[in-house]
C-alpha cells in the first residue's frame, strides 16, 4: 500500500483496539496494550496521534462520527420534530447497551480536560463541530405543519441543539450505571422532542 493508505489502515487498527481495550479498562488503558492488540508498536501510537490524549480524544469522536454519520442525509423537508426524533434514534442506536466502563471513559476524558488545558482544547474543537454540526441539521426547519413558512433560524437551531446535547450528554452519563433503565429510550426521545417549545412562538416571530 502507499504511504498514506498504511498510515490509516494503521490508525484504524489503532482506534480499533483502544476502543476494545476502553470498554473493558476504561481510560486507564496502557499504550503498549493498544500497541500490542493493533500489531503495532508505541512508536506507531506516537507518529499518528501525538500522545495517549489525543488516541483518547479520537477515540471519543469515533463515537460522535457514528451519529453524526447517520444524520448527513437527512431530508431537509423534514418538520423540526422529526429532525429531532431521527437525530435521537441515532444516538440511541448508537449507545444503547453502552458499557459501563465506556460511560466511565468519557467521563474521565472530560474530568481530565479540566487539568490539561492542551486537552481541553481538543475536547472544545471537536464538541463546537459537533453542536455546529446539529445546529444547521435543526435550523430552517418548519415549526409547525399547519404554519409552513414559519421556520427555525440559526439562532434557534443552535440554541435547539445546545439543550438537545446537554439532555443527552446527562442521560449518557448517568443511565449507563442506573439499576433500572427500562422505557429509557422512550424518556430520552420525549425529553428530546419537548424541546420544540423553544421555537414555538404564538406570533410567528423568530425568538431572540
Amino acid at each position: 500500500m502507499r504511504r498514506a493508505e498504511a498510515k490509516e489502515a494503521n490508525r484504524r487498527a489503532l482506534l480499533a483496539a483502544a476502543t476494545a481495550l476502553i470498554a473493558g479498562e476504561g481510560a486507564g488503558v496502557r499504550l503498549d496494550a493498544v500497541a500490542d492488540a493493533a500489531g503495532l508498536t508505541t512508536g506507531a501510537i506516537y507518529s499518528i496521534f501525538g500522545s495517549k490524549s489525543d488516541l483518547l480524544v479520537a477515540v471519543l469522536a469515533e463515537e460522535i462520527s457514528r451519529v453524526d454519520l447517520s444524520v448527513c442525509g437527512y431530508d431537509p423537508a423534514l418538520p423540526l420534530g422529526a429532525a429531532i426524533g431521527q437525530y435521537v434514534h441515532a444516538w440511541i442506536e448508537t449507545y444503547s447497551n453502552y458499557p459501563k466502563t465506556k460511560a466511565a471513559f468519557e467521563l474521565q476524558l472530560l474530568l481530565s480536560a479540566m487539568e490539561d488545558e492542551e486537552l481541553r482544547l481538543r475536547l472544545t474543537q471537536m464538541l463546537e463541530a459537533e453542536l455546529s454540526q446539529l445546529a444547521r441539521l435543526l435550523e430552517n426547519r418548519i415549526i409547525d405543519p399547519a404554519r409552513p413558512s414559519d421556520r427555525t433560524s440559526p439562532q434557534e437551531g443552535k440554541a435547539i441543539a445546545k439543550a438537545i446535547k446537554a439532555v443527552l450528554t446527562g442521560f449518557g452519563l448517568r443511565e449507563p450505571f442506573a439499576a433500572d433503565a427500562s422505557g429509557l429510550a422512550d424518556l430520552v426521545r420525549q425529553s428530546c422532542l419537548a424541546l420544540t417549545a423553544l421555537a414555538h412562538r404564538p406570533d410567528g416571530q423568530p425568538a431572540q
